[in-house]
């Protein structure tokens, strides 16, 4: 009887000091939520004890809020889980038709894209940029003893058989690096460079230098202004996919030397091709047209290797996708579990897949309204709850170990770096962080002081108050769901 007793008591003692740790964050929270910075302000909160299940704080965990880049994390943890880390991508470079003594070839090369984002990138160690890829491109036309080509150069980008962006990006999105989309044939992160001079004078236009690298036919309208100095890039660029037209608004912030903004490339498949075009025409090799395929299906009966070009694993792809907070990584990576799981290479084959595995995971995925894989779209929606049981759950699945390598780590990487200074939650924090206007959010995974592991997320809309005040609140609660025991 004795015995039953101390069951019983001890029993007791431990659903009370749950109890209390749950209601010391729960209380620690709500003090931060209750500040006048966040009277007008939609709030969405989750906490979970990564163990257990058990709900540690919340605060309307299943209001559908805008996440922005948040979302990443379902894009980029389930691909890794379908595709596995060692997963690549192959871009083939081939020529069909005959080839002559005379090194006339009688049909076209073929550039037969895989939906690779990071071709002719330079943030991997080993990999060619986008000068190395052309050259090398080249160099294998070249190497097959191939002079004169009586055909074309045709960019074959027909794996991603859907349009590069989602439908409901904001149109002073889509002239920017930031939302190039995700095509069949990326290269060079889909980006270019215009270098601005001439910026000393607060008012003036500055002028343009240069830009690279080349786009043809590209024309850029400059209405810029310098403005004060400090103020930083608030400059766009308008215009879309296949619009060559660009429109370059806003301010860039005074000084001295020259000043950079990117932009997205408006069609990455025929560029590619006409730069190869443009190579060999450079090196009198003749040649046809630069062309591009965009109906999938096509066939290039007895096409003759000439080099392939391997991504770096999808382990490499999804850290700095998320480091970064690559938005092309992400569209590219969901159009590729489209292709995997649903035989499509689209967007909404990819959300398809994602919601698949939610269901699979058990994961309730009422309230999710998902437009892309990376949290560009304003017409993103989800519960808090979602994603902190997502992570939860994930990480049971897959273990913390392979959850936490392939976020940012607080106070020590990407955009949680600059979090926790001189705080004991410095490295015990693991999160992908969102923003744009009037939204910001992060979700993750902590080590809590007592060594239990915890899931959340934090989603805010809506808010009057300054970035930066709000980002300090939840780094403040961060700090609670690391500290309460």
């Amino acid at each position: 009887m004795l015995k039953q007793t101390s069951y019983i008591l001890l029993f007791i003692l431990i659903c009370f000091s749950s109890t209390q740790a749950q209601s010391t964050l729960q209380s620690g929270i709500d003090r931060i939520l209750n500040s006048t910075e966040l009277k007008h302000a939609n709030v969405s909160l989750s906490v979970l004890d990564i163990e257990t299940g058990e709900e540690l704080a919340s605060h309307r965990p299943n209001k559908s809020l805008t996440p922005a880049s948040s979302l990443k994390v379902l894009t980029s943890l389930i691909a890794m889980d379908i595709l596995t880390e060692d997963f690549t991508y192959k871009t083939n470079i081939s020529y069909t038709g005959s080839l002559d003594v005379d090194g006339t070839l009688k049909g076209d090369i073929v550039i037969m894209g895989s939906g690779d984002p990071t071709l002719g990138s330079t943030k991997f160690g080993g990999k060619p940029n986008f000068e190395q890829v052309l050259s090398q491109i080249v160099q294998s036309i070249q190497d097959a003893g191939i002079t004169c080509i009586d055909g074309s150069i045709i960019a074959d980008e027909s794996v991603f058989n859907a349009f590069p962006i989602s439908p409901s990006w904001q149109w002073n999105d889509l002239g920017n690096y930031y939302a190039s989309g995700a095509w069949g044939i990326n290269v060079n992160e889909n980006q270019y460079t215009i270098y601005f001079k001439d910026r000393a004078t607060v008012g003036r236009r500055p002028n343009i230098k240069s830009y690279y690298p080349i786009i043809p036919n590209l024309e850029l309208s400059n209405e810029l202004a310098v403005d004060s100095a400090g103020t930083g890039d608030n400059a766009y660029i308008f215009g879309g996919p296949y619009d060559y037209t660009k429109r370059i608004v806003g301010t860039i912030p005074a000084g001295t030397g020259v000043f950079s903004i990117k932009g997205s490339i408006p069609d990455p498949p025929y560029f590619l091709a006409w730069h190869v075009q443009r190579e060999l025409n450079r090196l009198k090799i003749k040649t046809g047209d630069a062309e591009v395929n965009y109906v999938p299906g096509k066939k290039y009966p007895n096409a003759t290797p000439l080099i392939t070009f391997e991504s770096a694993p999808l382990s490499d792809i999804v850290r700095r996708l998320n480091l970064e907070s690559n938005n092309l990584y992400a569209e590219a990576l969901l159009k590729t579990l489209g292709l995997k799981v649903r035989r499509t290479a689209s967007g909404q084959m990819g959300i398809s897949a994602v919601r698949r595995y939610l269901r699979k995971l058990k994961v309730n995925y009422d309230g999710l309204n998902m437009e892309d894989g990376s949290g560009l779209s304003a017409r993103n929606f989800v519960p808090s709850f979602l994603l902190a049981d997502f992570l939860r759950k994930y990480a049971l699945k897959n273990g913390i170990e392979e959850t936490t390598k392939y976020l940012p780590q607080g106070g020590v990487s990407g955009t949680m770096r600059s979090l926790f200074s001189k705080s004991s939650a410095s490295g015990k924090v693991w999160a992908k962080s969102g923003s744009m206007k009037d939204v910001m959010s992060y979700s993750g995974v902590v080590k809590a002081k007592s060594g239990e592991w915890r899931s959340f997320s934090i989603i805010f809309n809506a808010y009057s108050a300054k970035n930066k005040v709000i980002r300090s609140k939840m780094e403040k609660i961060m700090k609670q769901i690391y500290s309460a025991s």
